[in-house]
């Protein structure tokens, strides 16, 4: 066990520097969805990655490496369905070959040049906002060691759609402290989740519900993480005039 959080731990620290170095040559001095995507197709080798927002409005596209990865998520939102919004939505890793894929989608995979899909649920705590997805010309239904690989990036896009800050100057990059322990520490990992949540509840993206859980921390005199602990206990939940 010790072994695996060692190793889980290795992965996290890895990506999260192939993340910053991305950024690094944007000229950026922090990391934003292009980044995760960039670092995740230069390190799995496949052929394109986008970084979708999912919310009860809809799917937004944030990010996309190539010409390719953009169409299939063109193609999902236009549908409402297929792979990625089934991995949105049961909260779980979805692989679509193009000769088996769920639907019509197969039908554009097919004409687009896709032989392997994976979709990927981006979280912040147990909610998911976002999706991961990748493309390939070769089947990713047999690359365990990518889907593995693939959900540390998944991981990390989480931390990085809500912009948060976590050493080192770059946003959404961890310090060393953080190389044990993921991106976010007890405090950070709950007003994540609390953020998440009141994202559903209010139908916003996540800087909004972030914006709402602050206010309405400062409007009644205390801190942001206990304002985010009754969110996760279910003792509070925020309304749409909870908050300016």
């Amino acid at each position: 066990m010790a072994d695996d959080a060692g190793t889980a731990g290795d992965r996290r620290s890895r990506v999260w520097s192939l993340i910053a170095a991305a950024a690094e040559r944007r000229g950026s001095p922090t990391v934003g969805p292009e980044d995760v995507c960039r670092a995740c197709a230069d390190d799995l080798g496949v052929d394109g990655v986008a970084l979708t927002a999912v919310s009860p409005r809809g799917r937004q596209l944030l990010a996309a490496t190539d010409a390719r990865s953009r169409a299939a998520e063109e193609w999902h939102q236009a549908s409402g369905r297929g792979p990625a919004v089934e991995a949105a939505e049961d909260s779980a890793v979805v692989v679509a070959d193009g000769s088996t894929g769920p639907g019509t989608f197969a039908d554009f995979a097919a004409r687009a040049g896709v032989a392997g899909f994976a979709a990927l649920p981006v979280r912040v705590g147990t909610v998911v906002v976002g999706t991961l997805t990748l493309v390939s010309g070769a089947s990713l239904a047999s690359a365990p060691e990518v889907l593995t690989r693939a959900a540390a990036f998944a991981d990390a896009a989480g931390a990085v759609l809500l912009g948060e800050p976590a050493g080192d100057g770059v946003v959404g990059a961890p310090g060393p402290d953080d190389r044990d322990r993921g991106v976010a520490d007890a405090d950070q990992a709950v007003v994540l989740q609390a953020t998440g949540m009141v994202a559903v509840q209010l139908g916003v993206d996540v800087d909004e519900a972030q914006r709402r859980l602050g206010a309405y921390a400062g409007e009644r005199g205390t801190t942001l993480v206990e304002v985010a602990r009754a969110v996760v206990s279910r003792t509070l939940r925020m309304g749409p005039d909870s908050a300016p």
